[in-house]
């Protein structure tokens, strides 16, 4: 639940001003205001909370800048909840259009619905339909090539010596546009002797809805997923945006990012494919700054023999994909895009693995406008890869 108007109040309080966050911001850094930095909108929330400010597009420009990237969390010595004003400001004061909330609703809400938007998206893209429509939208431009849409069953069982079992969560974005990693993700956990459960009743994480400042809509999917999960299983992310997600508001589980799970596991049974290439990684601000696990991503891609696993320059900044931010805040998330676009042609990157749909879709968007061929995978692709290719040396 979000926090209310005096518990905002109380929280905001705690921000002693002091600027240590002013660095991490990546919109401060882009334009300098200390309206656009944590400081500065901690100082807004407040004076709008309390009516010494008026809620004002003004104002409301200024939050819906923020990414909720929550860099700002990892600086401040003072271990102010950032990420639960944010939250509190936009569902009090800032909440988006209707339309909009109504567009997301069903597709969140109902797998239906969302399995039958993958099956048209997949027939248009053999037809000069879906090329025509992303020359007139910037949200069909990130739709990645489709493979054929998969039903997924509600459970998958170990093809090794069962240690245990897991459930995984899809998250709407993955299960429409990347079932590739869900495939992989199954792969792996079997081989490693898990059984995978696949609830299909799952819904949205509710993290647009949230970001839309639609706490009620939110509130309902977080009931929805609590009640359809087991309790004593581990959940399983695959999107590092969903897995924060869940950590902040579904407390009931036990959530853990999937390269993070995977690479606490015991591999002595199971043989990867040497790999001979650098694979790049991006780290998703939701895997670092909110779950502080990315540390895990380079460890599990270490467990392939000779990759050289790199982090991508800059990665202490937003890419500028933050949900619905890329489509919402599309000048801004172009200046975050470009400096990433930057550093991978500097780093001649060619593989590039990243634990969040949403930072893969607005990376690979922008590595296709500049014709730069680069595999942007999950971090459980490359190893799902290596587990079934012969080694040729």
């Amino acid at each position: 639940m979000a926090l209310s108007t005096q518990a905002l109040i109380k929280e905001a309080d705690r921000c002693v001003a002091c600027g240590l966050c002013l660095p991490h911001c990546p919109t401060y850094r882009k334009t300098g205001s200390e309206a656009d930095s944590p400081r500065g909108r901690i100082q807004l929330m407040r004076a709008v909370a309390q009516d010494v400010l008026p809620n004002n597009d003004c104002f409301k420009q200024h939050i819906d800048l923020c990414l909720s990237c929550r860099s700002c969390e990892s600086a401040c010595p003072n271990n102010v909840n950032y990420g639960a004003l944010i939250d509190a400001t936009r569902a009090e004061f800032v909440q988006k259009s209707k339309v909009m909330r109504l567009l997301i609703k069903p597709f969140a809400r109902t797998r239906g619905l969302s399995n039958a938007g993958i099956w048209l998206l997949w027939g248009l893209q053999k037809t000069p339909l879906l090329a025509w429509f992303k020359q007139l939208s910037p949200a069909a431009k990130l739709l990645p090539t489709l493979n054929k849409p998969v039903t997924w069953q509600p459970f998958y069982a170990a093809t090794a010596q069962k240690r245990g079992a897991v459930s995984l969560f899809l998250g709407c974005t993955t299960h429409a546009l990347d079932s590739q990693t869900i495939t992989a993700s199954i792969t792996v956990l079997n081989q490693l002797g898990f059984d995978v459960h696949v609830p299909l009743k799952q819904t949205c994480c509710g993290g647009i809805a949230r970001q839309m400042g639609d706490t009620k809509e939110s509130s309902k999917l977080v009931q929805i997923n609590q009640k359809i999960f087991d309790v004593n299983l581990p959940i399983l992310s695959l999107a590092s945006g969903c897995g924060a997600g869940l950590n902040d508001y579904l407390t009931t589980h036990r959530i853990e990012d999937i390269s993070t799970f995977l690479a606490s596991c015991d591999w002595s049974n199971v043989q990867l494919t040497p790999m001979h290439s650098r694979i790049f990684v991006q780290d998703p601000c939701t895997l670092k700054n909110v779950q502080k696990s990315h540390q895990a991503v380079y460890a599990l891609l270490k467990r392939i023999p000779h990759a050289e696993v790199i982090p991508l320059a800059g990665n202490s900044q937003c890419c500028g994909g933050a949900g619905a931010y890329m489509l919402t805040q599309t000048a801004m998330a172009h200046q975050l895009l470009t400096d990433k676009l930057n550093a991978i042609q500097a780093s001649e990157v060619s593989i590039l693995a990243t634990s969040n749909i949403g930072c893969s879709l607005h990376l690979a968007s922008g590595l296709r406008a500049r014709n730069l061929k680069v595999q942007v995978l999950h971090p459980v692709q490359i190893i799902a890869q290596q587990l079934g290719r012969k080694h040729t040396n």
